[in-house]
C-alpha cells in the first residue's frame, strides 16, 4: 500500500486566471508629466530673483536678462507638458509676465536704492546737497550756527539781512568742511539716506513706471513672445 499523501487535483475553474486591460491591478506603465503651470512658476520665480540679484550686485539693470527669464519659463512649460495642448503658449506667456513683474518689483525694492545712491556719489554737487540735508536734519552744525538756524525756523523774519547772509555763509563753510573730512562710509550712508528719501517722495508707482524704458519694453516683449513660442511648439 502506498502511504504517500495524495495532493488534491487542481480545479480547472480556479486555475485559469483572466487578465483584463493587459495587467489587471498593476500600476499603469505611463506616467503623467508634471504640471506645466507649476513647472513654469518654479522656474519663473527663481529667474526673477536671479535678475534682481544681478542688478543688485552689478549696479545695473541688464535688460536682456528678461529674455532669458521668458525663454526659461517657456522651456519649463513645454518640457513638463505630457500631451500637446493649445493652452501651453498662453500659459507660458502669462507666467512670464508675472515673473517679469516680480523681478521689476524686487529690483525696485532691493537693487534700485543702492544703484541710485552710487549714482549720487558720482556727483559732487549732489553729495554736498545731501550733506546739507543730513546736517540740517540731525542739527549737527556748530552750537552758534545751530542756534541761529533754530531761531530762523522758530521766528521767521527775526534775523536781519546781514545775519541771514552770515548764517548762509557759515552754513556753506561747515558743510564743505564736513564733506571734505567725511569718510567713504559716511558719504555712502548720506547718499543712501538721500536715495531713500527721493524714492519715498516719488512713490512706488512713480518709481515702478520709471523702470520701463523703451529698451525694457523691447526685451520684455521678446521675453513674453519667446515663452509663448517655445511652449506652443509642444502643441504641434
Amino acid at each position: 500500500m502506498d502511504d504517500t499523501p495524495q495532493l488534491p487535483s487542481p480545479d480547472p475553474a480556479r486555475s485559469s486566471v483572466k487578465v483584463y486591460g493587459g495587467g489587471g491591478a498593476a500600476a499603469p506603465s505611463s506616467r503623467r508629466g508634471a504640471s506645466p503651470i507649476l513647472a513654469g512658476i518654479l522656474v519663473g520665480i527663481p529667474a526673477a530673483v536671479a535678475w534682481a540679484a544681478i542688478a543688485y550686485f552689478t549696479g545695473m539693470e541688464i535688460g536682456w536678462v528678461a529674455w532669458g527669464v521668458g525663454a526659461g519659463v517657456g522651456y519649463a512649460v513645454a518640457k513638463s507638458a505630457h500631451e500637446p495642448s493649445a493652452s501651453l503658449g498662453p500659459t507660458a506667456a502669462a507666467i512670464a509676465v508675472g515673473s517679469l513683474l516680480l523681478a521689476k518689483i524686487l529690483i525696485l525694492e532691493f537693487a534700485l536704492p543702492p544703484i541710485l545712491a552710487a549714482e549720487l556719489l558720482k556727483n559732487q554737487d549732489a553729495v554736498t546737497g545731501m550733506f546739507v540735508l543730513d546736517m540740517t536734519t540731525r542739527k549737527s552744525f556748530t552750537p552758534e550756527l545751530q542756534a541761529l538756524l533754530d531761531q530762523a525756523d522758530a521766528q521767521p523774519g527775526s534775523l536781519s539781512d546781514d545775519q541771514q547772509v552770515d548764517m548762509q555763509q557759515k552754513m556753506a563753510a561747515e558743510v564743505m568742511a564736513r564733506v571734505a573730512s567725511a569718510s567713504r562710509a559716511e558719504k555712502e550712508r548720506v547718499a543712501r539716506a538721500g536715495a531713500d528719501s527721493y524714492l519715498k517722495e516719488t512713490g512706488f508707482f512713480g518709481n515702478f513706471k520709471d523702470l520701463f524704458s523703451f529698451y525694457d519694453a523691447l526685451w520684455i516683449f521678446l521675453a513674453i513672445s519667446s515663452a509663448f513660442r517655445i511652449a506652443q511648439s509642444k502643441s504641434s
